[in-house]
């Protein structure tokens, strides 16, 4: 049975390494935790354990920086996917609010924003249309 743990270990990691890159170090920290978790469900034994997030000071983004936002889509560091905003998507899939996401990743609020941009000015120019940000607030409707 070990060697089926083996087998659905290298399934899983192989397809979540196609996906993201990732460190040699972030590769065997996954073998070992895919493997732990496999086993323990199986009742074999269990490899070292991995080193954990939290001692190296958070988790390490699996693609480079300056690919996390872009004019159409940002990316999620928690599962990869790329969507027009990240907010809701981190709550309800991933129970992640924004500050804990940054801190996680120790990224800079400033610098990486949860919108892709296009979508930010895309909301920026239909709020100037409707009258916010302007002195005396919403357009009033003539009578």
């Amino acid at each position: 049975m070990r060697s089926e743990v083996l087998k659905m270990t290298t399934e899983i990691v192989v397809s979540h390494a196609s996906m993201t890159e990732l460190t040699p170090e972030q590769l065997v920290n996954e073998i070992k935790a895919v493997y732990n978790v496999l086993s323990s469900l199986d009742g074999g034994g269990i490899l070292e354990e991995p080193v954990s997030e939290k001692a190296v000071g958070g988790k390490k983004p699996s693609i480079l920086l300056k690919d996390i936002v872009k004019a159409n889509y940002v990316v999620c560091l928690e599962c990869g996917k790329k969507l027009k905003t990240l907010k809701t998507h981190l709550r309800k899939i991933h129970g992640l609010m924004p500050k804990e996401y940054y801190a996680r990743f120790d990224l800079d609020p400033k610098k990486f924003p949860l919108v892709c941009k296009e979508s930010s000015e895309k909301r920026s120019q239909m709020a100037k249309a409707r009258g916010f940000g302007k002195e005396g607030g919403r357009k009033k409707k003539s009578a």
